[in-house]
């Protein structure tokens, strides 16, 4: 009895010496990630603001002013960019929820043939540059180069073409592009909706249509209001479409507004910041309806863990004309752009696919671009940015994650809320603000990978969060509690306990940063340097500069065929991990 009596007193002893160790150390690390994503947030958005509110001298900002603001906004041209701008996003953000939301119900309520393969097809699209999708629907759409154009003239014997320079051609280009991200975040929700909710409401009386509207869309509504709200940011923030596209058509939105500014001779950073706060603004107001939307979520759920039953709608016939629709929908656009590409690609002058040309294809345009004296470091840098981003993203934000989730801390809100919010900010202002800051910074980062590397994190540290945050709450607390009442450390309990549980999160969370990383054009043109140049810059001044489409069309491959390597191994990690979960 003496022996368990004394023994009481040191387990005790010993356990609060371990939660004392165990806090300390949470605190410590706590401090450390909140230091550090602070400074990713706030840095660039306070060189903005005070650039934006200071004179431009040529050697960096000067005295305190608000001619910034009222060059800017006394401006007529203002609002054309506000219309143009909202035309576009709201526009973009319509279309490419009508073709993403389409594809999801297929996928995942129906009984459609080829399901698998439309799943597939979407995040081989998502992997595809945006800016080599705009430059393919410039040569297959354009009223005079169009290949499309010219066969249907002469199919038809007429005139009629197809107008890409136009804003319906801006918001197609985007919407083509963009539809794989809503259909990844209408699958959940349509997978999640209870069939028998709708079977109920036909066996009340209910006719298909009177379903759909008062059953089926109320129970879609947070889903279906989150995703138009962060497309429509996406949309209002693109770079590639308005500048392929817009330029030459002289339908001028914000983004491309900054970056004239900010491009100019001399630079004129205070216009640009001036500007790009509007942008901002508008983004922050977006951003506070979505997370209004999200956090009420939880009522529209029908997932109860009883009775659930997700069954497929059974469409008789019909299921062919949905897999026909959809297969349609899909080798418009991506088919076509990819054709483009592909069939461009081996012709050095302008070339209609599966028609007969005046030259034999040739390999030389994948020659020339091989020995294109930048193209090497642009590989390696493009590469390196996107390992280095996604590694130390991701590293980040699971162990920002785990704070929030399991910090026991009442401040731990805080880093969730500050690592989400760079959703908000365009990747251009982020570029943007990132130059002003790292100009009146002096660490030697400016022309420099570190720049682009501090901008690329910033951008993509609300995506890897998102992936840590729904990693670390699907692993339940009692093996935390049962590792640290084991005497388990900090780092025991993420080596040994946590990694393990995560590590497929994680990798699917890195691979799709890296492919993110790897496409990134928007923040970079404004932060390459001498020897930083990466594919996308270098693939923009190969097409501003009039060069050989062909080239360009070979360099564009050259980058797609490993994105969509490692696209499909994401793919296969997905489905190994579904099966591993069984």
């Amino acid at each position: 009895m003496s022996v368990q009596t004394a023994s009481g007193p040191l387990t005790r002893l010993h356990s609060g010496s371990v939660f004392a160790r165990l806090f300390e150390t949470r605190r410590i690390v706590f401090a450390v990630v909140a230091i550090i994503i602070g400074w990713l947030v706030f840095v660039p958005l306070a060189a903005l603001l005070y650039t934006a509110f200071t004179e431009d001298t040529g050697f960096g900002p000067g005295a305190a002013t608000l001619d910034n603001f009222v060059r800017a906004y006394n401006d007529p041209v203002i609002f054309e960019l506000y219309w143009n701008s909202f035309v576009f996003g709201v526009g973009s953000a319509i279309l490419t929820f009508l073709l993403g939301a389409a594809v999801a119900w297929a996928v995942e309520r129906t009984n459609a043939p080829g399901r698998e393969v439309f799943h597939a097809l979407a995040l081989i699209s998502f992997a595809i540059p945006g800016l080599l999708t705009t430059m393919a629907w410039t040569l297959t759409l354009s009223p005079k180069i169009g290949w499309v154009n010219t066969l249907i003239q002469n199919l038809t014997g007429t005139s009629f073409a197809f107008n890409i320079y136009s804003m319906g051609g801006m918001i197609w280009v985007l919407s083509s592009h963009y539809f794989p991200l809503a259909y990844l975040l209408m699958g959940p929700a349509f997978r999640a909706l209870d069939v028998r909710m709708e079977e109920a409401s036909e066996m009340a009386g209910a006719n298909v249509r009177q379903t759909f509207f008062r059953v089926t869309i109320p129970l879609l509504r947070p889903a279906i209001l989150s995703t138009m709200l962060l497309l429509f940011i996406r949309a209002i923030e693109s770079f590639e479409v308005p500048r392929i596209i817009g330029s030459p058509a002289r339908i001028h939105v914000f983004t491309t507004d900054v970056h004239r500014a900010a491009t100019s001779a001399p630079p004129e950073f205070g216009l640009a910041s001036a500007l790009s706060l509007s942008l901002l603004v508008v983004c922050v107001i977006a951003v506070y309806f979505y997370r209004r939307v999200t956090q009420n979520a939880e009522a529209f759920a029908t997932i109860t863990g009883k009775g659930y039953k997700p069954v497929p709608v059974n469409l008789g016939k019909w299921r062919w004309v949905v897999t026909g629709l959809i297969s349609l929908m899909f080798f418009i656009a991506l088919g076509l752009p990819l054709i483009t590409l592909i069939w461009q690609s081996f012709y050095k002058t302008l070339a209609t696919p599966f028609a007969a040309t005046a030259t034999a294809a040739t390999l030389d345009n994948y020659h020339y671009i091989l020995g294109y004296p930048v193209f090497a470091n642009a590989v390696r840098t493009s590469i390196l940015l996107g390992m280095m981003a996604a590694t130390c993203v991701v590293l980040l934000t699971f162990v920002a994650a785990w704070i929030v989730q399991r910090g026991r801390s009442p401040w731990g809100w805080v880093i969730d809320a500050l690592a989400f919010s760079p959703i908000a900010v365009p990747g251009i202002i982020v570029g943007a603000s990132v130059l002003f800051a790292y100009l009146m910074i002096p660490i030697g980062a400016y022309n420099t990978i570190w720049i682009i590397l501090i901008a690329y994190a910033t951008i993509y540290l609300p995506y890897g969060m998102r992936f840590a945050t729904s990693g670390i709450t699907q692993i339940h607390k009692e093996l935390d509690e049962a590792a640290e009442m084991a005497g388990a450390g900090t780092w025991q309990l993420f080596r040994r306990v946590l990694l393990p549980l995560i590590a497929p999160v994680m990798v699917s969370a890195w691979l799709y940063i890296f492919v993110l990383a790897v496409r990134e054009l928007s923040s970079s043109i404004f932060l390459i340097g001498p020897g930083t140049h990466v594919l996308g810059t270098i693939s923009l001044s190969m097409w501003e500069e009039g060069g050989s489409y062909g080239a360009v069309c070979a360099l564009g491959m050259v980058q797609i065929i490993p994105l969509v390597v490692i696209v499909t191994f994401l793919r296969w990690l997905e489905k190994r991990v579904s099966l591993d979960r069984r």
